[in-house]
């Protein structure tokens, strides 16, 4: 393997705001199969004087990262369970895109300035930022995911070639990619350090594959070995369970486990299903698109079961984060085609307790 170690900067920019901000609080109705059959609560948020706000992730305490948009700049953000607001910056950064944040708090993701750089927020606000060989990711659709032990995974291009990356705890880069591969792109960590993505073999034939903790590597594929459109986005658990999309006439939906077939699944008559996250008992959250082409959140249970759902009057619904306690992050677009995020907190019953990891230990 290649190895590199770059530690660029340390930094610190932050701003808190002490108080949380005023939030709505509302419902969403949960649908099967075009019936109402419950609903949710959810809570939606701007950052302070947003024009646009992104959520991209959201960790097991209810801490939800992302960026924002207002009229002097783009910040980052994190949103507490309370509602209290903090934003961030790496110095010298034009934009900043924060998309992952684990357990502690702790956070990753890339931001321009003169070049392309990936960071690390620590929970004490300190930011680390680093560099990797060639040319890194270069917006929030990329991957930066950190898991719960501080290692760090993505992809990055080399100029002719696209490679994955893992970044240790104590800074060590490792390029990584399967043998014989032809291009190798990375977009999903576990806290055992499984990584997750897709590659092509000398023959430009695409392939899921999850690198184990321990070096080896595992391969899968999907029906017609077309992953669809670029970039994927797939997601790992602590089970080492990997969901995703492919394309086979239309978008739809994979679970793979190590050992075990690949299970497809759609949301019935939906124009495209896109999973974007995991839990630990493998519930599932993503968009679809209905035959109008307008984006809808849905969930799948690990029975499962796939439910709908979709702000009322939004342009969009997307769901893009489910934590261990079955809350889910997301976003939605409204009449003024601005973005807001969503925050979706279950109850503990009905179908919302089956989205959630029963034995889990959180923080409220």
């Amino acid at each position: 393997m290649f190895r590199s170690a770059f530690l660029f900067s340390l930094a610190c920019a932050v701003t808190a705001i002490a108080q949380p901000l005023t939030d709505s609080i509302s419902s969403v109705d949960l649908q099967l199969e075009g019936v109402t059959v419950g609903s949710m609560r959810v809570i939606f948020f701007d950052g302070p004087g947003a024009t646009q706000t992104y959520p991209s992730s959201i960790n097991n305490n209810g801490t939800i990262t992302g960026f924002y948009a207002n009229a002097g700049s783009a910040p980052g953000f994190l949103r507490r369970l309370d509602g209290t607001f903090i934003t961030f910056t790496a110095t010298g950064a034009e934009n900043i895109y924060p998309s992952s944040i684990d357990s502690t708090g702790m956070v990753a993701g890339n931001y321009t300035s003169t070049s392309q750089y990936g960071f690390q927020r620590m929970p004490n606000g300190n930011i680390v930022t680093f560099t990797v060989p060639g040319t890194f990711p270069n917006s929030s659709q990329n991957p930066v995911i950190i898991n719960d032990a501080g290692v760090i995974a993505g992809p990055y291009f080399d100029g002719t070639k696209m490679h994955g990356f893992i970044r240790t705890s104590d800074g060590s880069f490792y390029t990584i990619g399967p043998p014989g591969s032809t291009y190798t792109y990375a977009s999903g960590l576990n806290n055992l350090g499984a990584v997750t993505g897709i590659y092509a073999d000398a023959s430009y034939n695409e392939h899921g594959f999850v690198r184990q903790p321990d070096g080896t590597w595992l391969s899968f594929d999907v029906p017609g070995g077309n992953f669809g459109f670029f970039p994927p986005a797939f997601s790992i658990n602590n089970s080492g369970e990997v969901t995703g999309s492919y394309f086979e006439g239309s978008m739809q939906g994979f679970t793979w486990q190590p050992g075990g077939p690949v299970l497809t699944f759609a949301v019935s008559g939906a124009a495209g299903t896109q999973p974007n996250a995991m839990n630990s008992i493998g519930t599932i959250v993503g968009s679809y698109q209905d035959t109008s082409y307008t984006y809808h959140g849905f969930l799948r249970t690990p029975s499962g079961t796939v439910y709908t759902f979709s702000v009322p009057g939004a342009l969009g619904t997307y769901a893009l984060g489910i934590n261990d306690r079955g809350m889910i992050v997301g976003s939605y677009v409204d009449a003024g085609y601005a973005s807001h995020g969503l925050l979706i907190v279950p109850s503990q019953t009905g179908v919302d307790s089956r989205l959630s990891a029963p034995d889990h230990d959180h923080v409220p």
